[in-house]
């Protein structure tokens, strides 16, 4: 997949044209600057760790890359593409307050960059998928109950503050005080979150069919394990799943182990599309299956 140009959203085109109108020429310049400097680290952070990466869209207070590969590299690499961002902008803060002590830059300029970076830097640590800070809840999660399911709580808890930014913003506005910038965000915040959405029910299945086909071609994956008691659901199990890992479920009764399903039997189990079955079920099934198998001449 080639890289392509970033491509900026409608709303941050205004913004900027809006800035240049008004005559704020270098503050529009420094932010396009710190922008492009917070989405161009990570965009190097996942080249660093072998990943593809596409489109980049620019919005008011950061931007969203295409990184198809993401959720197969795991819950650290995420970690790792979420905070390079942030710690560009803190690396301009730095230098901002370097450029001012030793009197390189004038002090209008040298504060300029530093608010900007620092507003950039605290906005985009909030925990509000798909903002950097929501990234890192979601891999965090991820790694206790699964991509998916993270995935949907990240989502709850960025509409959640979302709404809660717009809800502040209208009150300030209200009351006299400039709350525009924030109302503005919490739009950005659930525009961004449209396409997430969208893709949210298949990254699970795409992930786990990638990871199958990688087994089929002879790649060496990890393997994760999982203990389930027999009358668990297969979608209890199902949500556990990572994408570049080959699976076995271990299914307990009574305290031992009676058996183990392996990807192939979830996948086919999951393909009838009853996810309400139990997992002992899935496995009765599979012993039957190959006793026929054994039986037939």
């Amino acid at each position: 997949m080639k890289s392509r140009l970033p491509r900026p959203h409608p709303l941050l085109l205004m913004l900027l044209a809006a800035g240049v109108l008004l005559g704020q020429g270098t503050a529009v310049v420094v932010y396009l600057g710190s922008l492009l400097l917070h989405e161009s680290s990570h965009v190097a952070a996942a080249r660093s760790l072998g990943l593809r990466v596409g489109r980049v869209e620019l919005y008011p207070f950061g931007g969203q890359a295409d990184i198809p590969d993401l959720e197969l590299a795991g819950p650290l690499a995420e970690v790792l593409v979420a905070i390079a961002g942030p710690l560009a902008n803190l690396a301009a803060l730095a230098a901002a307050a370097l450029l001012l002590r030793y009197g390189i830059a004038t002090t209008a300029r040298g504060d300029l960059l530093f608010d900007v970076n620092l507003a950039m830097l605290a906005v985009n640590l909030l925990p509000a998928y798909p903002l950097d800070g929501g990234r890192i809840f979601h891999a965090l999660r991820s790694r206790a109950i699964g991509w998916s399911p993270a995935g949907r709580e990240a989502l709850a808890l960025g509409r959640l503050i979302a709404f809660t930014l717009a809800l502040g913003g209208i009150v300030a506005q209200l009351a006299g005080y400039p709350g525009w910038e924030v109302i503005v965000l919490a739009g950005v915040i659930l525009w961004a979150q449209r396409g997430i959405e969208r893709r949210l029910p298949l990254s699970r299945w795409a992930l786990w069919l990638r990871a199958l086909a990688a087994l089929s071609r002879g790649e060496v994956l990890p393997l994760e394990a999982f203990a389930a008691a027999s009358g668990s659901e297969l979608r209890q199990v199902l949500r556990r799943l990572f994408g570049g890992r080959a699976h076995r479920v271990y299914v307990y009764e009574g305290g031992r182990v009676v058996g183990a399903l392996d990807d192939q039997a979830l996948y086919d189990a999951a393909q009838e599309g009853d996810l309400h079955r139990t997992v002992g079920e899935i496995l009765q099934r599979e012993d039957q299956d190959r006793g026929r198998r054994r039986g037939s001449p």
